[in-house]
């Protein structure tokens, strides 16, 4: 779930927004096929729930696609870092705590849809479709494997159409295959310290990183 919200903006504040929404989708691939791997045992429990969302999570994403290759940089830079914002004052919380509100059961389709859209265009979808499973309540391992499954999906369709419309250059590619080293690592990393940080001490870090690369973000688009 972090790692574009957090990889994105350090990337775009080095290669530039669009490079670094092509560049991170190799490693959102890799890294949520391990997490389907890990928690496959909860999706089907899950299967009518994300089935809509990951039919028109896939569609959004095209939209999405679509989008990064004719978006302006200077305000894509804009939207990535909104969604980071968001995600800092609102966090868990844009849907709202009750699950059974009648906004988050109807919401299921609505944020496959933008959710796909976000990851299309700018890798940077869990801070809507996250908190749409903390709204539900549902438990961590689904909570995990739900979210891998429907950015699986999203990250085949996002290469695919990178691919079709001749965003991965050999460059962009290199990198992201290079990319896959840190990324791998982190996540062992994290596998094994993640008991051993406190929560609160986590976030705190992820917000300083999170601000640190937003603020690089904007400074790069502007100069």
């Amino acid at each position: 779930m972090g790692l574009p919200l957090i990889a994105t903006p350090v990337i775009a504040s080095v290669f530039g927004p669009r490079a670094a929404v092509v560049i991170v989708s190799i490693p959102i691939l890799v890294t949520n096929s391990l997490l389907i791997v890990t928690s496959w045992r909860s999706l089907p429990a899950m299967i009518r729930e994300l089935l809509p969302m990951i039919v028109l999570g896939a569609l959004g994403t095209l939209v999405g696609v679509q989008l990064l290759a004719k978006m302006d940089e200077r305000l894509f830079a804009l939207v990535i870092s909104a969604l980071v914002v968001a995600f800092l004052l609102r966090g868990d919380r844009l849907l709202g705590d009750d699950p059974d509100a009648r906004r988050v059961k109807i919401a299921a389709p609505v944020v496959g849809l933008f959710g796909g859209i976000l990851q299309g265009s700018t890798s940077i979808a869990s801070p809507l479709v996250g908190s749409y499973f903390h709204a539900r309540k549902v438990a961590p391992t689904a909570f995990v494997g739900s979210l891998a499954t429907l950015f699986e999906v999203n990250s085949v369709m996002q290469i695919a159409g990178y691919a079709g419309l001749h965003l991965f250059t050999p460059q962009l590619f290199a990198l992201g295959v290079i990319g896959l080293v840190p990324n791998l690592v982190g996540l062992l990393v994290g596998i094994e310290l993640r008991g051993r940080i406190s929560a609160i001490a986590f976030r705190r870090i992820i917000v300083v990183l999170l601000i640190v690369s937003v603020v690089n973000l904007l400074r790069s688009v502007v100069r």
